[in-house]
């Protein structure tokens, strides 16, 4: 019973449950996630296809240096487009909690912030990455990384929340380091749902695949048509059990953030 209690008053599951009463806000952040998801992994890779091939590169050593240069600007149009986004979808999380009046007059700063954040980390981390055999490359990141990347996530996630609560951009990047390294017990909960959903799915799939196994023994290309669509079934699964647990986290953390001004 107190388990119980425990996870029905955590913050996660208040999260859950303000989304839940909220269907209508929720869709439209769905809608702006696969707005987002199709400019940044569609057309912005086409519009770099298209202007790479229009622009007359140099010949000569300057080459690299033009090709970095375009890298580079392409990197700030990728973080510009994660960045409007996400400061449309920050107005439909806030309108949860209180009447929100929505403009476009901070989105240079909350730009800004992001590249702040994430550019330094991302060149570096490319960088150390570059340097490093590929055959333990897996290895690296996954000792290294993925640590990064939730204190990553975490930070950006705070910071995000409170500077979209009127906070300037140093209070901002100043408190999100200060919650995330401090006692932050929803980033506690938030890994802790993390860990739980994927041990649930990981022995779901570990019984489903025992099944699919046992039960088409004596058909071997069965088992192989089972197989496939045991696998495609798996992958969908596992990104929409991904995208809901980040969905809930942004509630979650904007959560803290209001806790924590």
């Amino acid at each position: 019973m107190k388990i119980r209690n425990l996870i029905k008053d955590s913050l996660f599951a208040k999260s859950f449950n303000l989304a839940k009463s909220n269907p209508g806000k929720v869709g439209l952040m769905v809608l702006f996630d696969i707005s987002f998801l199709a400019s940044f992994y569609y057309i912005l890779p086409l519009l770099l296809s298209y202007t790479a091939g229009a622009v007359l590169w140099p010949q000569s050593g300057a080459f690299i240096y033009a090709y970095l240069l375009f890298d580079f600007i392409y990197r700030l149009l990728q973080i510009f487009v994660y960045s409007f986004f996400k400061y449309s979808v920050l107005d439909f999380i806030k309108s949860l909690f209180q009447k929100t009046e929505f403009s476009f007059r901070r989105l240079g700063q909350f730009y800004l912030l992001n590249i702040i954040l994430i550019f330094p980390l991302f060149i570096t981390f490319n960088f150390v990455l570059g340097g490093i055999k590929e055959a333990y490359r897996p290895y690296f990141f996954i000792i290294t990384g993925i640590p990064i990347f939730l204190f990553l996530y975490a930070i950006l996630s705070l910071a995000h929340s409170f500077f979209n609560e009127g906070n300037s951009l140093k209070n901002s990047l100043r408190k999100s380091f200060s919650l995330t390294f401090g006692n932050m017990k929803s980033y506690r909960e938030t890994i802790g749902a993390i860990i739980l959903a994927f041990l649930v799915l990981g022995l779901l799939f570990l019984i489903a695949g025992y099944l699919i196994r046992v039960s088409t023994s004596g058909n071997y290309l069965l088992y192989l048509k089972a197989y496939a669509y045991f696998k495609t079934s798996a992958i969908i699964i596992v990104n929409a059990v991904i995208y809901f647990i980040i969905l809930i986290n942004r509630i979650l953390f904007y959560s803290a953030a209001r806790e924590a001004k």
